[in-house]
């Protein structure tokens, strides 16, 4: 028989040896995509296919945390604190309403090359070094050049490999959509372009970091000598509402004879315009 009732019990002395033993770190979260999307992952020929889909049911728990990665695209978290404490969070936010898209077709691509930085670095392995869209002089207006420019680093700091990536959210995923992506990738020979790595360079060096005037040195040079002797890969995201997999299939398919890899990477959304609506209207 269980019974209840007023008895205390004595509080036992934590033993020195308890009182020193540190707390266990806690795991650093997961990132959001992990948590939102599922992957499928293969190769067409030689080239990697990943396509991804939201998880059943998971969107309303994420969308919130979806949100702070898209934040950090148009302000980065240093200024944003900086503006916290010169002007309060208020106005913060209202500076951030005024740097966001406000038509429908600068907000699917502004979202797109959210999700091609997060996917690169996240799936791909690379490092994207500059979230682009902070440098944006039009709320409207799409970025030129290339719309990824991510690397990949040794264990040294040294430049391994560049990534030129291109981005398109559509609705509806279409041929005429998927050949203008790889009129892009096939530009400059296959290249980044050259004045994209020197704008990355140049914000690196603008940060005043030592690694990260470093790897601008070996950006610039990487430049200076058109790229030889540094890898290239290729990078084609695409974020539709429809299903993307035959498209992406059979543009990968008719890559197979090109030397550098191209990863495709398909997110599909089904409800894409109203998703992209909520979202932004959360910011």
């Amino acid at each position: 028989m269980t019974t209840t009732g007023s008895a205390k019990t004595k509080k036992q002395p934590s033993s020195p040896a308890a009182a020193k033993k540190p707390a266990a770190s806690a795991a650093p979260p997961q990132h959001v995509l992990m948590r939102w999307l599922t992957t499928n992952s293969s190769f067409v020929g030689k080239h990697p296919l990943h396509l991804m889909t939201e998880q059943a049911g998971v969107r309303t728990a994420v969308l919130d945390d979806i949100r702070t990665v898209v934040r950090t695209h148009y302000m980065s978290p240093d200024i944003a604190a900086q503006r916290v404490a010169d002007l309060g969070a208020l106005a913060t936010a209202k500076i951030l309403r005024e740097l966001l898209p406000k038509t429908k077709a600068a907000r699917s691509g502004d979202f797109g090359e959210v999700l091609a930085a997060e996917v690169a670095e996240q799936t791909l392995g690379f490092i994207v070094p500059v979230r682009r869209l902070r440098w944006k002089d039009g709320r409207d207006m799409a970025l030129r050049g290339d719309d990824i420019v991510g690397i990949r680093i040794d264990a040294k700091g040294k430049l391994v490999a560049i990534l030129k990536g291109e981005s398109k959210s559509y609705a509806t995923l279409t041929n005429a959509v998927v050949e203008k992506a790889a009129e892009a990738l096939d530009r400059d020979r296959g290249r980044p372009g050259r004045h994209a790595v020197l704008f990355i360079a140049t914000r690196l060096r603008e940060t005043g970091k030592d690694e990260d005037a470093a790897l601008a040195a070996q950006l610039e040079g990487a430049v200076v000598a058109s790229f030889s002797g540094c890898a290239v890969e290729q990078f084609f995201f695409a974020l539709t509402g429809s299903d993307p997999n035959l498209l992406l299939t059979n543009h990968l398919r008719a890559s197979s004879k090109k030397k550098r890899p191209r990863h495709a990477v398909g997110v599909q959304i089904t409800d894409h315009a109203d998703f992209i609506k909520v979202l932004f209207g959360g910011l």
